[in-house]
């Protein structure tokens, strides 16, 4: 039982090491990439249906929304049917070219925010890896010299 208990101890300290080395996001992949092996052609089928589920839920949102607002411009402004529809596209429009503008930048410093990290953890692990070069290069000489010392 005590040698079970060690190695419980030891693969719990090296899973907190790796996991803080490597970081959740890729924890998530290691995990997931399984997964979708294993059980991907049932996950993926349900993803695939939920999206198309949500899918046609906002596609009638918004088909309720222009039909309210093309009544509302009919009504508001006199104006026929087709000129509502077309007010209502060209707001549709500017309204999508903000929306995509706007999460284009944010996905944009995202990603750039995510390259300073990759490239932040690469410069530390590299500094790390010097470090414990020298730590183990002193180690081995002053076993080295003690184990002189000893002998003569």
């Amino acid at each position: 039982m005590k040698k079970f208990e060690w190695l419980i101890i030891w693969l719990t300290a090296h899973a907190r090491t790796l996991y803080r080395f490597i970081g959740s996001v890729t924890v998530g992949i290691m995990l997931g990439i399984p997964t979708l092996f294993l059980f991907g052609d049932t996950l993926l089928s349900l993803i695939g249906h939920g999206l198309a589920v949500l899918g046609h839920g906002l596609h009638l949102l918004f088909e309720v929304f222009e039909s309210i607002a093309g009544h509302f411009l009919e009504e508001a402004f006199h104006l026929s049917k087709k000129a509502a529809e077309i007010i209502i596209f060209w707001i549709s429009l500017a309204i999508a070219i903000g929306l995509s503008w706007t999460l284009s930048r944010k996905a944009h410093r995202a990603a750039r925010r995510a390259v300073t990290t990759v490239q932040e953890r690469r410069l530390a692990l590299a500094e790390s890896s010097k470090i414990m070069t020298w730590i183990r290069f002193a180690l081995i000489i002053s076993s080295l010299s003690a184990t002189l010392y000893f002998f003569t």
